[in-house]
């Protein structure tokens, strides 16, 4: 029996895989024997498969539930609000930020000394950023993190389960890394993937190298190999798995979607997914925006954010607005994006003329429907630069957006009515350069990408030497 592990600690991971074709394909046992480039993989039965899923316990059931079955287990791991709890794995995680090198560190560094005012670990942490310049160094840092931060307690896992393959679907993920470790003494290979966008230049040093590695896109594999030190010829690019539901046909028609939620299907509608406090603390846009768009005969649909609250106090939306809740989570790994809640967002995404948001992945989801974006860069009140929305869009990867000409970035609540109404006018007004967004993250959108990637999985499973 072959056996594989996958990580799903951060929440999206059950979107990002699980319900795409890529886990149908190990769970089937192996791509079809027909598919062209896929016919050396014998494919095997079902009960010749078995694929362990690691999660947090708070999740397990929910996880069970939806994606258990006889070749299919869970195991839960418990995990505190912390994440990282050991004083010594802090340590270790605080320099692994600090030895990343890039735009988004710099920044975040910078807030973290306006906020606290503590200038001895600024300089600290722009000395450790000053030392991850050298890959020996860098080498070293690995070196010492293996043995000081082993991830002895997922051992067990491996001498119950015994598993040829460890597909950990999050690199940068604490846990992950101690299962690619535990991998690694064990002689069981490891395939792991970027899970987002902006991990690479967002999160830490890339503490583990694994054996192959997972990406969305040429951009994304070229910045793990600058940033990560990932070699070239171990990176397989598949495109992004859960967009295969975004190009399918299978979409509820736009007049249903508006009568279904009691808007007007003859008029126009404005997406407005809202960031919320978990990213803008006391720091409520909402109210500005819905102001601004109060007078534009259009349908307002409010997406509100998964992970954080959108707090309006006393402020009474117009009337043509309508307000979808997708969940109220604490924290990314509570966050469990079922099958029907992300087709729910694509059709949100189709239904809509124009998308207004904020620094965020929902940038890549609008111009993957080829929908015109506005990203609000002003605040409910004006205050400092550490608390301000602004931060975030000096961020590495909204670079290459803002610079793309896809998006429109709007300082002031008249800016935003004005682009507003341009967009309504001429919706396909840059059009071309929102395709060069999807092609630079996204990879190539032909609906394969879960297939790609679930084939990739197969064949390292299939070939591993014993």
């Amino acid at each position: 029996m072959n056996t594989i592990f996958i990580t799903c600690f951060n929440g999206f991971i059950s979107r990002n895989i699980l319900s795409t074709d890529a886990f149908a394909i190990l769970k089937a046992g192996g791509p079809p024997a027909h598919n062209v480039g896929e016919a050396r993989f014998a494919r095997k039965a079902d009960d010749d498969i078995r694929i362990v899923i690691f999660a947090p316990e708070k999740r397990a059931p929910t996880l069970r539930e939806e994606y258990g079955d006889a070749n299919v287990l869970v195991e839960g791991i418990e995990i505190s609000s912390k994440t990282i709890e050991k004083p010594l794995e802090r340590f270790m995680w605080v320099v692994a930020t600090n030895l990343l090198r890039t735009r988004t560190r710099w920044v975040q560094r910078r807030v973290k000394l306006a906020r606290d005012g503590n200038v001895a670990d600024y300089l600290l942490s722009v000395a450790i950023s000053f030392l991850g310049r050298f890959g020996i160094l860098r080498r070293a840092y690995r070196f010492v993190e293996n043995l000081v931060v082993p991830g002895a307690e997922f051992e067990k896992f491996f001498d119950t389960h015994r598993p040829d393959l460890l597909f950990a679907a999050d690199v940068y993920t604490p846990q992950d890394v101690k299962l690619m470790r535990c991998a690694r003494r064990r002689g069981v290979p490891v395939v792991g993937m970027v899970r987002s966008w902006d991990n690479v230049t967002s999160k830490t040093l890339l503490s583990h190298i694994p054996d192959y590695m997972v990406v969305n896109s040429e951009c994304v594999k070229e910045e793990v190999i600058r940033y990560g030190g990932m070699p070239s010829k171990r990176i397989f690019i598949t495109g992004v798995p859960h967009y295969d539901r975004y190009v399918s046909p299978e979409r509820v028609s736009r007049e249903r979607f508006m009568k279904e939620r009691g808007l007007d299907p003859n008029k126009k509608m404005i997406l407005f997914a809202t960031p919320g406090d978990h990213y803008l603390e006391n720091n409520p846009i909402t109210p500005l925006v819905l102001e601004s768009l109060y007078n534009i005969d259009a349908n307002i649909f409010v997406r509100l954010p998964l992970v954080g609250r959108e707090d309006l106090g006393d402020y009474l939306p117009p009337k043509n607005a309508v307000f979808d809740d997708p969940g109220n989570y604490q924290n990314f790994t509570q966050v469990h994006v079922t099958r029907n809640a992300d087709r729910h967002l694509a059709d949100c995404l189709n239904a809509s003329d124009i998308v207004i948001t904020w620094a965020s992945t929902m940038i890549l989801d609008a111009a993957v429907f080829d929908k015109p974006i506005i990203l609000v860069d002003f605040d409910a009140t004006p205050r400092p630069y550490h608390r301000s929305i602004a931060r975030y869009y000096d961020y590495a990867h909204h670079q290459f957006i803002l610079k793309s000409g896809g998006v429109r970035l709007v300082k002031s609540p008249e800016e935003l009515k004005y682009w507003t109404e341009q967009y309504l006018v001429e919706p396909s007004l840059d059009k071309e350069e929102r395709k060069g967004i999807v092609k630079e993250y996204c990879g190539e959108m032909d609906g394969n990408a879960g297939k790609r990637l679930g084939s990739f999985l197969w064949e390292k499973l299939s070939t591993r030497p014993y």
